[in-house]
């Protein structure tokens, strides 16, 4: 029988019209975290949304520039002949044509308009609120990057697992037919390694769909066509340093972009508050502007200026504006507090699972240790007569339960460290890698190669 990967390797790229030579080297995952971000559309988005941000920005600032202005306009009146009866008989009317003309250059300025510095402040702190959104779509979009690229691995190394628990049961196989040929086993024992085998073949078969399933979702995650996937490398070692927990949560308070967003949201709050008691108080507004144009065959100029203010005797609307805009301040307020108590929460879990699954690492070692040891006498005690088949066949399943739970536990280790970052709020991608993502996308479009 050919090994489960054996067939992957030889038949995935077949069926996506690929030849073995055609396959580009293979993806890396800070590869797959740049191109994330060069095609993800939630980064195209979040970009948008910081023009958008920009764009009202310069609209409010634009409020305390003068606007100048062109006015034309121009009618040609065409009147018709007509009788007009009297009491003493008629009349008739001449018609003819006129023509009125006017074009006006004008120029306004505000100079003085209570609540405008604190409606430009307001969208100077959305315009930033905007960039740290980008970060926080980002951190997100990588974190989520990260999680399925070591999925991917963890479950080619089941594949692996499974493939080498085929062979060897069909080793076994191999061993109690040659023991029923010397007479010294009973035909009976080949049922439980028939067994063994078929079991085998099975978990197989299911770690491969597992790969499958996973590629599906890094290519949803790179915004790669539906008829390529990426051939992605490397294994489940995290070269870190865990250090203290309280390092890790107090760069969360400093660095995590959706705290800063938090923040953002607190200031144009109270730029809120201090808006509405503007609108609820005195208000006031100083102009002024020039014209200068020709109006019908006349040029001329005119200047002005202005000055208003305003102060409501009684306005029950303005005040209920201040008391919900105060209301809405409380509320903000609260979910920061309330936002800082999870991202703690976060930080503090991530921190102890990627502690336990490393200590989970270096003891699923020594059990795979001992569980191949175990195999391998079992195996020897068979073939001497001293043990029977349903020895061998458990001491098979101990080990490869042994290896899938070394596998599961650098994949958890994996897993929480990338978590842990996230939740920090530290890099999840070397400086100079983000600055590549914004360069020319890869070229790594291909076949999978699981």
């Amino acid at each position: 029988m050919i090994p489960i990967i054996g067939v992957c390797l030889c038949v995935l790229p077949a069926v996506a019209g690929f030849a073995q030579d055609d396959t580009p080297a293979a993806m890396a995952l800070e590869d797959a975290m740049r191109l994330a971000l060069q095609r993800h559309p939630s980064m195209a988005a979040a970009a948008s949304d910081v023009d958008a941000a920009q764009a009202a920005l310069e609209a409010q600032q634009a409020r305390r520039l003068p606007t100048l202005s062109l006015d034309a306009s121009g009618r040609i009146q065409q009147s018709l002949r007509q009788r007009i009866a009297l009491d003493d008989g008629t009349i008739r009317t001449t018609g003819g044509t006129s023509e009125t003309s006017d074009v006006t250059v004008g120029l306004t300025h505000t100079f003085l308009e209570s609540g405008r510095s604190e409606s430009i402040e307001a969208a100077r702190v959305q315009a930033a609120a905007s960039l740290a959104t980008v970060e926080n779509s980002r951190r997100q979009l990588l974190t989520d990057v990260a999680a399925t690229f070591n999925a991917i691995l963890a479950q080619q190394e089941l594949v692996e697992v499974a493939d080498a628990a085929v062979r060897t049961s069909q080793q076994h196989l191999e061993l109690v037919d040659a023991r029923i040929e010397a007479g010294v086993a009973a035909p009976s024992d080949r049922v439980a390694v028939e067994a063994e085998l078929a079991d085998a073949e099975f978990e197989a078969v299911r770690a491969v769909n597992a790969v499958w399933t996973a590629l599906a979702d890094l290519r949803a995650l790179l915004a790669m066509p539906i008829d390529s996937l990426p051939i992605i490398r490397g294994d489940l070692e995290v070269p870190a340093e865990l250090g203290e927990l309280e390092a890790w949560i107090a760069d969360a308070f400093v660095l995590r972009p959706d705290l800063e967003v938090q923040r953002y949201s607190l200031r144009v709050a109270e730029l809120a508050v201090d808006q509405a008691e503007i609108d609820a108080g005195l208000t006031y507004s100083v102009q002024g502007g020039a014209d200068y144009g020709r109006h019908d065959g006349t040029t001329g100029d005119t200047w002005f200026i202005g000055a208003g203010v305003s102060y409501p005797l009684f306005d029950r609307q303005s005040d209920a504006s201040v008391e919900r805009a105060e209301a809405q301040l409380e509320a903000v307020r609260q979910r920061l507090a309330e936002a800082e108590l999870d991202i703690s929460r976060q930080v503090t879990i991530a921190y102890y699972s990627f502690a336990d699954a490393n200590a989970r690492v270096t003891a699923a070692e020594a059990s795979v240790r001992a569980a191949e040891r175990n195999l391998e006498v079992a195996r020897e005690r068979y073939a001497e007569g001293l043990a029977n088949i349903i020895e061998v066949t458990d001491a098979e399943l101990v080990w490869r339960r042994a290896s899938s739970n070394l596998v599961q536990a650098r994949y958890d280790r994996n897993i929480s460290w990338y978590q842990l970052l996230a939740a920090a709020g530290r890099p999840l991608l070397s400086e100079a890698a983000l600055d590549a993502a914004s360069g020319e996308e890869m070229q790594t479009e291909t076949v999978v190669n699981p």
